[in-house]
């Protein structure tokens, strides 16, 4: 979450957020536990007050950087939604979510995303200032109310946001290739060129294809999308299976 200097939020501003949050928690405050101990920096150099532990549907999350601590260094954005036209990570300053230490190997499971982006949007919808949030697997930056909403509409049954948790570009053949798709699948899309010219269209193709294939999941053999319009699409994996391309039948 991306906030203008000196407007990130500080522990008792989360602790407020976290209160009105009904499925949210806070299972560990360093700055409480030092109040009535001894203890400095933990193992990773981080002192009490920067950082909480919260739990959401069960599972806990770190949030880091809580002022009046260090930011959290800004991540590498190439894909920008709905920001402003002169957006740079580089002039904001950052919070940020990851799942806790037990939670890192599934780390990319749909339960563990939904419940870190619930309680990511809670937190951006009830702390003052956030203005942009990224997903770093995507390296998308998107304006906090496009971002939240298109989260609230998949966990209330809405589509996948695949603008946002996946990015499309094309590449140097005139393919259009998604970002972020991987962390997801460990497969990435690949538009052909004749579908990728008009990008407009092929990004809406691209959105759609990820809505089913993140519920499907991977693809190990070829078989056929019919989208809304009645067209329909051949999916392949490629030779080494890290890409799904994508043909008109």
């Amino acid at each position: 979450m991306l906030f203008s200097p000196g407007d990130r939020p500080d522990r008792s501003q989360l602790l407020a957020a976290i209160e009105d949050m009904p499925l949210a928690a806070i299972t560990h405050d360093p700055a409480e536990q030092a109040a009535t101990s001894s203890a400095g920096c933990d193992a990773e150099g981080r002192q009490p007050g920067e950082w909480l532990e919260l739990l959401q549907s069960g599972m806990t999350f770190d949030l880091l950087g809580l002022s009046p601590g260090p930011s959290v260094a800004s991540p590498t954005i190439s894909h920008r939604l709905a920001c402003d036209a002169h957006f740079d990570p580089a002039d904001h300053e950052a919070i940020a979510l990851f799942p806790g230490p037990h939670l890192a190997d599934g780390a990319n499971s749909l339960p563990i995303v939904r419940a870190m982006l619930d309680l990511a949007c809670g937190i951006a919808r009830r702390v003052d200032g956030v203005r942009t949030i990224c997903w770093s697997p995507a390296r998308s930056a998107v304006a906090m109310p496009m971002f939240c909403q298109s989260v609230e509409q998949w966990l209330e049954g809405g589509p996948f946001p695949a603008l946002g948790l996946t990015s499309f570009a094309l590449d140097e053949r005139g393919a259009m290739r998604s970002e972020g798709l991987a962390h997801f699948l460990g497969q990435e899309l690949s538009i052909a060129p004749e579908l990728a010219s008009d990008r407009i269209a092929a990004t809406r193709l691209g959105a759609r294809l990820v809505h089913d294939l993140v519920a499907s999941g991977p693809l190990d053999a070829p078989r056929e999308f019919i989208a809304e319009d009645g067209l329909g699409f051949l999916l392949s994996p490629s030779e080494n299976a890290s890409q799904i391309e994508v043909r008109r039948m």
